[in-house]
């Protein structure tokens, strides 16, 4: 015993020591798994104190309940869902075939919320799938990545050569999306930047424009725009990209999560619909209602007489 304390007091050093009596677990108690919360309620972190007698030796008082926090909880409480499904794609999915990690995906959103907002989930998909077809862009925008599924659907159906520059002010799920992207092999046709519409104007019009732009605006209209971020910004958003030339003759817009007209101010909601009517240069081509409030519009800046 007494070669085990000479041995143990020489690796505790008394900087390690006095670090040691201050550390502190802290963490939102509503965030822990349940598993965790048992061992938070249960008292303070362990006290670490100088062993009276005995230089440089430390011994812990625990205070509270010890439990066992199982594999599932942990990863979850760690990793977070948008993590789990990057995990989960990796796993599961074959690599540079985005058939393969889109099908992966949907798996795992329809587990974790037991499938409910599918049927909205896919009607959503079938109309973009629609629209890429039927338009055929080549210069795409997403405004709002997340974790990548949409910049997939769209992507897919670029021609060679073509780009999808998707921004996301997330930079967790900008870098999940970037893996996924890349696990579906389409690493060439994505460009996915973090950040807003406006700190990265001049960014958005250089990598549509394929290179250098004047004053920050794009030399020509993208073709396609996605607007799938916050709601309340979509309508600031798209006056920006007009104003940078990024949105322009010849740009469908396509906006998720919209409402009807009258439902609210577009100024204060990012009302797409509102806006569309209040601007004869854009002209609706589509509207789906998958919800009471909600649906998807579609519409394109036309050429006017």
């Amino acid at each position: 015993m007494a070669m085990a304390g000479r041995t143990l007091a020489q690796r505790v050093t008394g900087r390690s020591l006095a670090a040691a009596s201050h550390m502190r677990l802290e963490a939102p108690l509503a965030a822990m798994p349940r598993s965790i919360q048992t061992l938070a309620r249960g008292g303070q972190a362990p006290r670490c104190q100088r062993t009276a007698g005995v230089r440089g030796i430390v011994s812990a008082e625990s205070v509270g309940t010890v439990v066992r926090v199982d594999k599932e909880h942990w990863s979850a409480f760690m990793f977070g869902r948008e993590r789990q499904l990057l995990i989960h794609v990796i796993n599961t999915a074959q690599e540079g075939d985005t058939d393969s990690v889109m099908e992966a995906m949907d798996s795992f959103w329809a587990h974790t919320f037991a499938m409910a907002g599918t049927d909205s989930w896919s009607v959503r998909g079938d109309l973009l799938d629609k629209v890429m077809k039927e338009k055929r862009p080549d210069r795409c925008l997403e405004i709002g990545t997340y974790c990548g599924y949409s910049a997939l659907r769209m992507a897919r159906h670029l021609p060679d050569g073509g780009v999808l520059v998707s921004i996301e002010v997330d930079p967790l799920f900008a870098a999940i999306a970037t893996k996924i992207v890349e696990h579906a092999g389409l690493a060439s046709k994505v460009k996915i930047l973090m950040g807003t519409v406006e700190s990265k104007a001049t960014r958005i019009s250089e990598c549509l424009s394929r290179g250098p732009v004047a004053d920050g605006s794009a030399t020509k209209p993208a073709d396609f725009v996605l607007c799938d971020h916050s709601k309340e910004l979509f309508v600031p958003d798209l006056k920006l990209l007009e104003e940078r030339g990024v949105v322009g003759p010849g740009t469908v817009v396509m906006g998720d999560t919209t409402v009807y007209p009258g439902e609210a101010d577009s100024d204060k909601a990012g009302n797409l619909l509102s806006y569309f009517a209040a601007h004869p240069k854009y002209r609706v081509q589509q509207y789906v209602g998958t919800e009471v409030q909600h649906g998807i519009t579609v519409s394109e800046w036309v050429h006017l007489p």
